[in-house]
């Protein structure tokens, strides 16, 4: 497979998930806990007959230290994925699309508390214009709702999900296990969540099969098995770039689908939060060659 081609395939990816955050908007009145479960049973068996075939060739099955893995990763998941609707239902699109990529951020500040390494220079200065970005984005740091503070958390979740999904495949070359028993994980916890908090209303959700059906089979299915199929023939670097534009393609179809309107200052916040996005994947990568150009 061409270059070429494999980034068209994750650009396709980022595209979807970039309208999942719409389908999530648009399914808000579910609840987060009903729609987090409903929209990753949907994904659990989009993704399960990848998940068999690599059982089928795993050269061992998984052992007692990668399971005990899996709950923190399963939980990771989870937390970060119902915080994420809670914030769609009350901000918009736009903010949460751009705000969950600090993730991006996030994951090397974490790694710095793990291994106990100061981050490369470039991640403090992608911090500091993540943090402008916000602050433009919302107005003002005082003016962040509660939906942007917890788009915020759910990002540091995915980051801490991010790095333990990496300890796991490390240890098992078994993603797509990962990937269902974290599907497994959201179905339990948000049935769990959406029975005890929230109420039913099945008409509401027959109202809703078009977002659930998007959110949990294309979303949480199609476009995994898409960067699992992809990613393997295009540089790490050209597949973080296709990755990445999940939040330009949630603010366009925000745009074009809910008719949301930034101010010109947010659309700025937008702009500075790509750049420390970027900057936070690629200011490392280019250090590190200018150092092995001048050896």
């Amino acid at each position: 497979m061409s270059r070429l081609s494999a980034n068209l395939g994750l650009l396709l990816a980022a595209a979807i998930w970039g309208g999942g955050f719409i389908a999530q908007s648009e399914a808000a009145s579910l609840g987060a806990g009903w729609l987090t479960g409903l929209r990753y049973i949907l994904a659990f068996l989009v993704v399960l007959p990848l998940g068999v075939w690599e059982a089928r060739r795993a050269a061992h099955p998984l052992g007692a230290a990668e399971c005990l893995l899996l709950l923190p990763l399963g939980f990771a998941f989870f937390a970060g994925t119902i915080l994420q609707q809670w914030a769609v239902a009350v901000t918009s699109v736009t903010h949460v699309g751009f705000l969950t990529g600090l993730y991006v951020i996030f994951v090397p500040c974490l790694e710095t508390l793990v291994s106990r390494r100061l981050p490369h220079p470039a991640i403090w200065v992608a911090a500091l214009l993540a943090l402008i970005g916000t602050w433009f984005l919302a107005g003002n740091l005082g003016g962040l709702g509660a939906g942007d503070l917890m788009t915020i958390i759910s990002a540091l979740c995915f980051a801490a999900q991010i790095l333990l999904l990496d300890r796991f495949i490390r240890r098992s070359g078994r993603p797509v296990a990962a990937a269902l028993w974290q599907s497994a994980t959201c179905v339990v916890l948000g049935l769990t969540i959406g029975g005890l908090t929230e109420p039913w209303h099945p008409a509401a959700i027959a109202g809703a099969w078009r977002e659930i059906l998007y959110a949990g089979a294309l979303s949480g299915g199609v476009a995994f098995l898409l960067q699992a199929i992809f990613q393997r023939y295009t540089p790490p670097s050209d597949a973080a770039v296709m990755l990445m534009s999940e939040s330009l393609f949630a603010a366009l179809l925000a745009a074009l689908i809910l008719g949301e309107r930034l101010p010109p200052a947010g659309w700025l916040g937008c702009a500075l939060l790509l750049g420390s996005l970027v900057l936070a994947q690629f200011g490392p990568m280019l250090r590190r060659r200018a150092v092995a150009g001048a050896v």
